[in-house]
């Protein structure tokens, strides 16, 4: 049971991060507006890096998830 939750949360972190990567409704703007107006925010925080490490974070989660997949059988 454990095998198929940890598959489903990589699943479903995956294609949230997919999701961001791709700018559906201008989520990566929605992100890069809410946290430059924190304290500590860099000049490199930018829609396009937002969206370039939600597209690297949705890689590694997705490929994780397959190869977990076929360890497990």
């Amino acid at each position: 049971m454990t095998v198929w939750a940890e598959l489903g949360w990589g699943l479903v972190f995956g294609a949230a991060m997919l999701v961001v990567a791709f700018n559906y409704r201008d989520v990566a703007w929605r992100i890069h507006g809410f946290m430059s107006n924190t304290v500590g925010a860099n000049r490199l925080l930018t829609p396009t890096m937002v969206r370039f490490v939600c597209g690297v974070l949705a890689t590694t989660s997705l490929v994780s998830a397959a190869f977990g997949l076929a360890w497990s059988e």
